[in-house]
Parts: structure tokens; sequence; C-alpha cells
């Protein structure tokens, strides 16, 4: 049986303003009407069953995760929760062995799920001849044809060809400029994709070859729930590294379709249609004699360039990033100063997803912070209560049903409530339309973490 392993646990620090740590671009509709991950499952309609489709995730992802895959039917239990991010070995080998323990045939198409691929007709039977190599107990991985000399991407270097597929000499780090010219021009060399298709079982003997610790410590996870105790002995180390630079049963196969893992600015540059001085420009944009310019823009406010050259330039209401078209992979390193600094910017958007809808700042000062806060039909917040601060609620659209103290009410559209301080409430939306409400925050302190749980759906 084949089944499909979707790596969704990554930050997506590379694209900032965008992507946040909170709300990767995995998450993000990017491009057309699905996020990355659903157009990564859309992909393999036909070729793997929803039941055997499985999602490695970051705890925290949960919610977003359950939500997003909802609409293909892949069940909860697919969705397997990783403590603390270990890289891509500790999670495909954390699949394989749960994966193999009830099916010792079982072919793992592991796939990231933040790239973006055309011709994806040519994507499945590319795929299809990936699984009968794997079969044959190879390691098999997708490569690119390089199209650039790029110092993004990992590179492969192939040997002869054998069988369908090409001998594997070696998996190359990401090179300087010097050796992407070099590698660009030799026909022997291939972009590391990242997609893997191998059993289950032969990656397994690989992993007791190379990394005979994380093999131990994955033998003690029997179910999901061994996973917590065993997670934090695990080192973090890639497959690339930890197998891929070792074995000696790995297979190249060509990939015939378009691809790009949108791992930077300029990458995604390459997907969006180009004017004639070079420039892309994506929401409320005008441009000026402008050249080699791109510019995404996720806010209301125009932005407008003059005179602008070879740069990249995305917006959001709380965020913008002004950054040179050669240093696009360098946003990593402002993350990391962020990071540094404390700065909340790298972890969320001014619009905050939650497991029962979202929440915007729209204005905070010394006091007082205003919010709108909507709530997806049939979800309701925690019972809770503030130690300092009290809360007035205006309905703008839908029906709120309110618990305050001892008291339930519900408040339309054009009608408010108050709530004191540290009397214990709840909002809900039993209704079949969505919930809007605007919400003005009062007292000395109005941070996230004043909030007291005594019932959450969610089990925060």
């Amino acid at each position: 049986m084949n089944y499909a392993v979707i790596l969704a646990g990554g930050v997506g620090s590379r694209f900032w303003p965008f992507s946040r740590e909170l709300e990767p671009k995995q998450f993000i509709k990017i491009i057309g009407q699905h996020s990355l991950l659903q157009a990564t499952i859309q992909r393999l309609k036909g070729l793997v069953d929803p039941s055997c489709t499985y999602i490695i995730t970051n705890k925290i992802y949960f919610y977003e995760v359950k939500a997003q895959v909802a609409k293909f039917k892949i069940p909860d239990k697919n969705i397997i929760l990783e403590p603390q991010g270990k890289n891509t070995a500790p999670a495909v080998g954390l699949c394989a062995k749960l994966i193999n323990k009830f099916d010792q045939d079982a072919v793992l198409l592991v796939l990231p799920s933040d790239h973006y691929i055309k011709k994806v007709g040519n994507f499945k039977k590319t795929l299809k001849k990936a699984i009968v190599c794997a079969k044959n107990n190879l390691l098999v991985t997708l490569g690119i044809k390089p199209v650039a000399a790029s110092t993004g991407y990992g590179y492969i270097r192939v040997g002869a060809k054998k069988n369908g597929y090409c001998q594997v000499k070696a998996f190359l780090e990401k090179p300087d400029l010097n050796k992407a010219g070099r590698y660009f021009k030799d026909k022997r060399f291939y972009w590391n994709s990242g997609m893997f298709i191998w059993k289950a079982s032969v990656f397994l003997e690989e992993v007791k070859k190379y990394l005979p610790g994380l093999y131990s410590n994955l033998q003690l996870i029997n179910s999901v729930d061994d996973i917590a105790g065993v997670w934090p002995r695990i080192e973090a180390i890639s497959v690339d590294y930890g197998i891929m630079e070792h074995s000696k049963r790995i297979g190249l196969i060509p990939a015939d379709f378009y691809w790009t893992d949108l791992g930077s600015w300029e990458a995604l540059s390459e997907i969006f249609p180009k004017d004639k001085g070079g420039n892309i420009v994506s929401g409320n944009v005008l441009n000026l004699d402008s050249q080699g310019v791109c510019v995404f823009s996720r806010g209301n406010r125009l932005v407008s360039t003059i005179g602008i050259k070879n740069a990249i330039i995305a917006d959001t209401p709380d965020a913008l990033l002004v950054c040179d078209r050669d240093q696009t992979q360098d946003v990593k390193k402002l993350v990391g100063l962020m990071k540094t600094l404390n700065r909340k910017e790298r972890l969320v958007h001014l619009t905050e997803r939650r497991p029962w809808g979202s929440f915007t700042v729209l204005q905070q000062g010394m006091g007082f912070k205003i919010k709108l806060i909507e709530i997806t039909p049939h979800k309701r917040l925690s019972l809770q209560r503030h130690k300092d601060r009290a809360e007035h609620w205006v309905v703008v659209s839908g029906i709120a049903k309110v618990v305050s103290g001892r008291k339930t009410s519900l408040v339309h559209s054009n009608q408010s409530i108050y709530i004191p301080r540290g009397k214990k409430h709840r909002l809900e939306n039993s209704t079949n339309q969505p919930l809007r409400i605007v919400e003005v925050q009062t007292g000395n302190y109005l941070g996230e973490d004043d909030i007291e749980r005594f019932d959450d759906d969610f089990k925060r």
C-alpha cells in the first residue's frame, strides 16, 4: 500500500513577513485557492487514499492542520504531533515506525508541504516510477534539473543510469556561487527536491545502520501515546545528513515537472508574470519607472515604488520587508535577529488565528485594547476569567451566546454586553453563520496571558 507522509512542521522563516512562526507558509494561500499544504494533498488524489495520508507537524499546529485537511477526509489520528521540531530524520522515522507496525510492505511518499508544482499529471507519473523503484528496496529521491546557478538548494551528483533511475554518487550542501555555477553547467548535478519514496521497512533498516541512537529511541514508540516521553531524548538531524549522505542504496529519478520549494522571496518571484520592466506586483500597488521589482502586498494600504531596482517588497498590516533580490536567503537571519530582540512580529500577524476562529488587534493604547473577534460557526471560546481586565462586546454580525457568571444570554447584531473583571464568562457561536464582535478591553494589564481557563474544548 502507498502512504503519503507530509512534512508540515517548518516555520518558513525565509518567507517573513507573510510567514510567521505561529502561521507558517505551508498554511497560507500563496497562489491559487488552496494553502500550500492543501495543494500538496490535492496533488495526491487518485494516488494515495486519504486514509493513508499522514501529516506530521508540531503540536502547536494541530488545530490549524485539522481545519485545513477536514475537506480531504483525513482522519485526526493521521495527524502525528511532534512535541518539538527535531528536523526531518526523526519525523520521517517516527511515521515509518508507526506505519510499518501494521503494514510491513508500506511504501512511503515523503513530501514537504511547502512546494509549488505545475504539470501535476507528470508529477504523478514520476511518483509512480519512484514507487516501482522503491519496491525494489531502494531509497528513491526526485531530482530537479537546475535552471540557474542557485545557492539556495542542496545538490545531488549522479552516476550511471540504471533500470529507470540514476545512481546517486553524492549529496552536496548548498554551495557558494562559484560552486553553484560549476554544478549548473555539469549535467550530472540535480537540485535536491527533498521528496523521497521508500519502503518504511527499508528506511528503518538504514536508520538502524547510520543513526543507531534514533533507531533505539524509535523502538520505544509503539503508539502516539509514547511520543512525548521519548521525544526529548532524540537528537535533531535531517534525512540528508543522517541517511542520504551515507546510504549505498539510493536512486534518483529526474523530475519531469515544474518545481520550486518556495524557500525564499526570490523563488516566489519566479512564479508570477512580469511586466516589460521585469516587475511583479500583487496587491494594491502602483509602480513608476522601477525595474526588476517584486511587490507583494497583503494590506489595504497603497504601496508605491519610484525608480527602485532589483528589490523585493513584502507588505503586511504590521510589518514591511524591503530586500535586495540577491539577498533574499538572508531573511532567515533577520528573523533570527527578531527572535533575539523578542519581537512579536516574528511570531504572529495582527490577525491571530485560534482553534475557534481569529482576532485582530485594531488599536491599543494606555489602559485599553480594541479587537475584532471572528468566531467560526459552532465553535466557542473557553470558560474563563481575567484578573486584570474588563471586556465590553459589541456584536457586529451574527448572534453571540454569552455566559456571564450564572447567566446565559443571546446578544444580537447592534447589541452589546459588559463582562466585569474577575467574572467567569464564555463566548459561543451556536449558529451556522460567522460571528463578528468588536471587543473593547480596559484595565491595567491587557496581555493575552491574563486568562484563567476552567473549561476548554481545545484542551489548552
